[in-house]
């Protein structure tokens, strides 16, 4: 399964309504508060091991942010 495809998958358990996600996506496309998105995130860190900063987790919109910051992350680790 491939990132994108799991961040729709991850999406539909917020928004069970949600057709089709794609890079340009916003939490708030996704009816997502807050909480939600940090959820959201804390998912993402788990399923690909990484540790998003609670800095950077305050700038992630998209889910093209959550993309870029992946592989940030896992560059990091390397």
């Amino acid at each position: 399964m491939d990132r994108l495809a799991f961040l729709e998958t991850l999406a539909k358990t917020y928004d069970h309504n949600l057709a089709e996600l794609s890079e340009e996506t916003s939490f708030e496309d996704l009816h997502m508060d807050s909480y939600e998105a940090v959820d959201f995130l804390l998912k993402v860190e788990e399923k690909f091991g990484i540790v998003i900063g609670d800095d950077r987790m305050l700038e992630i919109r998209t889910m093209r942010d959550v993309l870029n910051t992946i592989n940030e992350c896992s560059q990091e680790e390397i």
